[in-house]
Formats: C-alpha cells, sequence, structure tokens
C-alpha cells in the first residue's frame, strides 16, 4: 500500500505519484494507492494494511504522515514492513534513517532488500518515531501553516521557535522513570528516541529500546540548543541547565496544564506514560556503503 499526502513535496506530491508506483512494482505484485484528505486518513490506511496483511506500507510525506501510519500499525498483530518517502519539511525521521532529502534520489534508492528496525514511542494511546516534547517547541510547530512550510520551509519553523524562546517560561514538572526521578522547574522537556536532535549528536552511543530524557531547567537554554554536543560527553550531561536520564518507562506530570507534542503533531496534556517499543518497525533502509 502506498499511501500519499497530498500536500507534501511542496504540494505537488500527486507529480512523484507514478514514479513511485513505478518503483513499487519492481518489486510487489499488486500495488495500492491511497490519498489522504484528512487528519488520521492515514493511520486508517495504514491499520487496514495491518488487518489485511499487506507485505509494505510506503509513506509519501512529512514526519506527522509518518507518524499517522506509524499508529496504524505499532502493536499490532501483524505490523507491515514500512517505506519513507520524505516530502515534509523536517523530515527528521528520514534523516536518521540516512535516506536521500532529494525525492527522486530518495524514491531511486529505494532498496526492497534492505531493512533495519526502529524504535517507537507510545504515550497513553499515541505513538510516535522520533521525539516526544513538552514547552514552547509544541506551540511553534503548531502554529505553522501549510502556506509558509511550502514557501518558506525548515525557516518557517525557526522563525516560529525563535518567537516562542523570547516569551518561554518555566514551569514545574515531575518525571518518574524505572532509572530515577526528576522534580522541579523546566522550560523544555525532550524524550527522544535517537542520540541525535535534528542533525546534532547528542549521545555517542544510542541504545535501543530506551528513551532519551532531556530536561532543560533555564528558560533561554533552548538559543544555546545548537552548542549542545560540546555540552554533552559521552552519555553524561555536563551542563548545569541539563537534566538526563535514560529510561524505557516514564511518567510525566505537572501542576498546570501542559501540551505536549508527537512527532510534530499536537497530543496530549499532562499527565502522560510514555513506554518505549524496542526494534518495533522494520523499516526499508539505505545500504551501508
Amino acid at each position: 500500500m502506498l499511501i500519499i499526502n497530498p500536500t507534501s513535496g511542496g504540494e505537488k506530491a500527486l507529480d512523484y505519484k507514478a514514479n513511485i508506483e513505478n518503483k513499487a512494482r519492481e518489486y510487489f505484485d499488486d500495488v495500492e494507492t491511497k490519498i489522504t484528505q484528512k487528519s488520521k486518513d492515514a493511520t486508517h490506511f495504514a491499520e487496514r494494511a495491518s488487518k489485511e496483511k499487506y507485505e509494505a506500507v510506503i509513506v509519501f510525506g512529512g514526519d506527522g504522515t509518518v507518524n499517522e501510519v506509524i499508529s496504524g500499525i505499532a502493536e499490532k498483530d501483524y505490523i507491515p514492513r514500512l517505506g519513507i518517502i520524505p516530502g515534509g519539511t523536517g523530515n527528521l525521521i528520514t534523516k536518521l534513517l540516512e535516506i536521500n532529502q532529494d525525492i527522486d534520489k530518495a524514491i531511486e534508492e529505494l532498496d526492497f532488500n534492505c531493512t533495519n528496525t526502529i524504535d517507537i514511542g507510545k504515550v497513553n494511546q499515541n505513538y510516535f518515531g522520533y521525539i516526544f516534547s513538552i514547552g514552547s517547541l509544541p506551540e511553534a510547530i503548531h502554529n505553522v501553516g501549510i502556506e509558509d512550510k511550502t514557501k518558506y520551509g525548515i525557516f518557517a519553523y525557526a522563525v516560529n521557535t525563535m518567537k516562542s524562546v523570547i516569551k518561554d517560561e518555566v514551569f514545574n514538572i515531575l518525571i518518574e522513570t524505572e532509572n530515577g526521578n526528576y522534580k522541579g522547574e523546566a522550560s523544555q522537556v525532550l524524550v527522544l528516541l535517537s542520540n541525535y536532535y535534528a542533525d546534532k549528536k547528542l549521545f555517542d552511543e544510542n541504545k535501543d529500546g530506551y528513551g532519551n530524557i532531556l530536561i532543560l531547567k533555564d528558560a533561554s537554554i533552548l538559543s544555546k540548543l545548537s552548542t549542545i554536543p560540546d555540552l554533552l560527553k559521552g552519555e553524561v550531561v555536563e551542563n548545569a541547565n541539563i537534566e538526563y536520564i535514560k529510561a524505557k518507562t516514564i511518567k510525566i506530570s505537572s501542576d498546570i496544564a501542559l501540551e505536549s507534542d508527537v512527532d510534530g503533531d499536537k497530543s496530549d496534556n499532562l499527565p502522560v506514560d510514555i513506554k518505549i517499543l524496542g526494534n518495533h518497525i522494520e523499516v526499508y533502509s539505505v545500504p551501508k556503503k
């Protein structure tokens, strides 16, 4: 099953439809294409692919669409393999998988004989493939419209993020895990399934099945995210403004209503329970050179 978000690829996704279908037909006997029209369409299509035991689901879209597909196949009795063509603004998951960010090259390099497994996070009843966050980042992401994303790309997110930093506020947070707790002030909370944040490598080692929790205690620390590699040594956070915990089961609560975000889409308000599903989905990946 091929799932296409028509607003992807600078709102030119359907121009690539035939190329992706032809690529898939080189390997699969039957290819069915589904075009999303509204929120959660991709999830419903993926659920059907899982129920009817399709061998694979290929999604062409941004992180939000990929997240919807992941939500449709995660924890099912049968999980199809997943292929991703980057068509969004950030395309963070495909960058982690080292998939070419040029759409035509990504289609050309799609290899159905090469796979890798990725961790998935579950927050309450929602899923994420890359990041869970609390703070000004969710608001900044949600306030970027399709027109701005198409016109300005990742710069639209950067501008909104900087606007949010100016009014960034500190809140009280309680984080409980099997590897220790944190209770105190925070301006941002990130749970990463990788040892990367955007294109910045935070840790040398990335243990499968664990979430990397970063608690930013200073309201101005977001402006320092670009220097994180200098602040981290191995898996030990040296900067006094960052608290770090690695865990599989995470409970986060606060004394005020706080919005959360998964892979760029709005999720539940606190409190939330998070668990990491290690090596949960098999994805088509680029052969290592």
